[in-house]
């Protein structure tokens, strides 16, 4: 199960951790549009544009203590990897 993990703003919208089992490797990509079935528009608006296939104005990091924003959005996570959503202006 990926473990999506919330920070500021973004846990009060969409809460501070949602579990989501893909069953297999994913990309951060997949996981991405996975979410934005599950979270509808507000997380199309302000975290992924499915459409344009790019972040909007996040950064992303895997694991809890990551130092590195990812900027692949095609890295592959498996079940037991941790996403974590900031703002960017938070800075991550």
């Amino acid at each position: 199960m990926v473990k999506v993990h919330f920070k500021a703003d973004y846990a009060l919208a969409f809460g501070e951790t949602y579990e989501l089992k893909m069953g297999r490797e994913a990309s951060i990509r997949e996981v991405f549009e996975r979410l934005c079935k599950v979270f509808g528009k507000k997380f199309r608006l302000g975290v992924y544009d499915p459409e344009k296939r790019q972040l909007m104005g996040v950064i992303v990091k895997v694991g809890l203590n990551s130092k590195r924003a990812v900027e692949d959005l095609d890295m592959t996570v498996s079940d037991e990897d941790d996403i974590v959503i900031y703002p960017l202006d938070l800075g991550g």
